[in-house]
This record gives C-alpha cells, structure tokens and sequence, in this order.
C-alpha cells in the first residue's frame, strides 16, 4: 500500500510539474501527499492495537476462567485499580494485584467466565462479562469489568471490578 502512494506521490509531482505550477502549489501538493500517507500508517497503527488489546482481553477471560492469574500476571501495570466483591478495594502493585486476585479466584471459585462486551476502538480499552463462582459451596454470578491503558508500548490492566 505505501508503495502505491510513493507511486502516487511520483506521479503527482510530475504532474504538477508538466502543469508548470508555481512553486507554492508543489509544496501543497508534497505535503498533502505526506499527510495522506501519514494518516494511513496512523489508522494501520490503531488496528494494531485494537487487535493487541484484544488478545490481552483474551488472555485475561482464560486466566480468570482458569483461576489462573498467572496467564495474565504480565499484564499488570506498576498501578492497578482492583475492587472485588469481597471488599477489597485500591490500588496496588503488580505484585499485590497478582496476589489479590490470584486469593480471591481461590475464595470464589469460578465455573465459568465470558467477556461478552469488549471494546477495543477507544484510546482507553475495556471489557466486561460475567463469573459464575462456587463460594463455600454455594453458586453466585459477579459483573466483572476491566479496563486498559497504553504504556511502555504495550497494554496493561489499570483496573479490574468484580461485583
């Protein structure tokens, strides 16, 4: 695709120049050229990260399925935004993230965990599904919600809210 707007951008300047423009034209023809380009990369760059977010989103919806916080402990942020319905509640580490979740998916034992709206299209992506949990024996369903930023180049979880 770049290779047809170089080609487009050559045969433009040649155009311009067979049409002897003034000299202000060409510019303004080269820049919109670049301009276009340039908003092609961004919008290629954008359905990168929708499908990178994505597949972070999936990687989360089998760990917690699993009750393995594992799968997606390379995923948390230096900062993360946990309340669960067990009443814990702030904002904790990578370290403390992994270990309140990994405590409470211990507790609340889940049977089954489907993310069924994620949204990947935003600067700030987010998620949410439903657990269905075995508790001491007795069954309960939560809304689970996560959310993403964009650091270091790649996506980490700033929060995730089990209710």
């Amino acid at each position: 695709m770049v290779c047809f707007f170089i080609s487009f951008n050559y045969f433009g300047i040649r155009l311009v120049k067979k049409m002897k423009l003034y000299n202000k034209y060409r510019i303004v023809l080269f820049i919109s050229s670049l301009l276009l380009i340039y908003n092609f990369t961004e919008i290629k760059a954008q359905e990168s990260q929708g499908k990178d977010a994505l597949k972070v989103f999936l990687r989360i919806e089998e760990g917690i399925a699993g009750a393995s916080v594992d799968k997606f402990l390379k995923y948390f942020g230096d900062k993360n935004y946990l309340s669960l319905s067990n009443g814990v509640a702030g904002y904790y580490s990578a370290n403390q993230s992994y270990y309140v979740i990994k405590d409470f998916l211990s507790i609340c034992r889940p049977a089954s965990f489907k993310l069924t709206n994620i949204v990947t299209e935003t600067p700030n992506p987010f998620a949410s599904g439903i657990l269905k949990y075995s508790s001491k024996g007795v069954r309960g369903n939560s809304i689970v919600f996560i959310s993403l930023h964009f650091i270091d180049g790649g996506w980490k979880i700033s929060q995730i809210t089990i209710n």
